[in-house]
């Protein structure tokens, strides 16, 4: 069960940091029945190039540095708070 519980909330997540990002079209949260296209009102997240070479200059450096910040020290975060948690509630039944 946790397993499908990390797989719905890593694909999920995907489409909201896709509508926090500042550019691109937006994000079809409904379709395919409506095709409205939607962004946050916090948009912090650098929209990543298409174009390889793009990607491998200064503004890949500003993105990679945006994804940073705003996806992986936290995810890492949550990870960690995870597994503190995880041996906190083992150790309390353990003593019981």
């Amino acid at each position: 069960m946790a397993l499908w519980i990390y797989f719905f909330v890593a694909t999920a997540s995907h489409g909201f940091l896709d509508a926090m990002t500042n550019g691109g079209l937006g994000v079809a949260f409904f379709s395919p029945f409506d095709n409205t296209r939607y962004f946050l009102p916090w948009r912090p997240i650098v929209v990543s190039p298409i174009s390889v070479t793009r990607f491998f200059s200064d503004r890949g450096v500003a993105v990679l540095q945006s994804e940073l910040l705003w996806i992986w020290i936290p995810a890492g975060l949550l990870a960690i708070l995870m597994f503190v948690l995880k041996n906190v509630l083992k150790r309390s039944e353990e003593t019981r």
